[in-house]
């Protein structure tokens, strides 16, 4: 009898063990979505939800194998492979940007309908944040600017190049603040140990390392794009120089204070492919090619 009780005992405290467990884990579960955004993240500070998913970025890229583009003078010299290679750096650039937990939707510009599907095929993080918007000229970085100032007007927004992708820092971003201070950041780049090559020795984030270059640009549009803006940057977003028009173009006449808080909030270059058009070897030659903004720990 005395060991019918025992073993009833012990059972009784296993029940009761399990149940405690069980609750614990409906208390404290991560709902599993949750769990893999956590691991497709950098680390980032503990914000309020009101800060979180504002950033719209704007980027581009054209399909490198496509006949036309492969056949033509900037990339002729380059075989299929390094094409295909260029493609795969843009493909994880844009997957690592749409899984960050601070933008909210990717914009991409486009005029090669045929780069839509390669890109669904090609994308398995977060689609549903790829929205495309058909232009009539994808390459030049009034396309951009005038997409931006007509469609996203208000909104915290990130225009791109396509082979840099974000890391920390965009939870130090305050929209207020930026439209208070009618802010624009003009980010240059970092790098880091990619799969194919160490990009280390290519950061220009530095004092000594800056040149002049820039690749990420952060603000909030306000009314509409100025012809004088539009006309000055009418050039290819891939030319050398536009960088530094850009940081003219919104300073002379946009009227934005420009800054470059690269040391606080980072953006990393992905290119190891080294394929380069011969276009963009021409660098624009112009009174407005003389923006520069060094790099800095300040916010405003």
């Amino acid at each position: 009898m005395f060991f019918f009780f025992k073993e009833k005992s012990v059972w009784f405290v296993l029940l009761f063990i399990v149940l405690l467990v069980f609750c614990y884990l409906q208390v404290n579960r991560q709902p599993c979505s949750q769990a893999i955004s956590n691991l497709q993240t950098l680390p980032i500070s503990t914000v309020g939800e009101d800060v979180l998913l504002l950033l719209n970025v704007v980027i581009t890229f054209p399909l490198l194998t496509d006949p036309v583009i492969m056949n033509s003078s900037s990339y002729s010299k380059y075989p299929r492979e390094k094409m295909e290679e260029r493609l795969a750096e843009y493909i994880t650039c844009l997957e690592i940007t749409l899984s960050h937990r601070y933008v909210s939707n990717v914009h991409f510009l486009y005029d090669q309908p045929e780069i839509i599907s390669y890109i669904q095929t090609h994308v398995t993080t977060n689609p549903d944040k790829l929205l495309f918007h058909k232009v009539n000229d994808s390459s030049l970085s009034s396309t951009a600017y005038e997409f931006v100032f007509s469609n996203l007007n208000g909104r915290l927004v990130m225009v791109n190049q396509a082979d840099v992708y974000p890391g920390h820092g965009l939870d130090l971003i305050t929209k207020d603040v930026m439209v208070s201070n009618k802010l624009m950041y003009a980010l240059t780049r970092h790098g880091r140990m990619e799969v194919k090559c160490d990009m280390k020795p290519r950061t220009t984030c530095t004092d000594k390392g800056y040149t002049g270059s820039h690749d990420t640009y952060i603000f909030v549009p306000q009314g509409k794009l100025p012809p004088a803006a539009w006309k000055a940057l009418n050039h290819r977003s891939s030319a050398m120089g536009i960088d530094n028009v850009l940081l003219w173009t919104f300073r002379n006449i946009l009227k934005y204070k420009v800054m470059n808080p690269c040391k606080v909030i980072s953006m990393f270059h992905y290119h190891c492919s080294g394929l380069r058009p011969t276009a963009a070897a021409k660098r624009i030659n112009n009174k407005n090619n003389s923006g520069m903004c060094w790099p800095t720990d300040k916010l405003k």
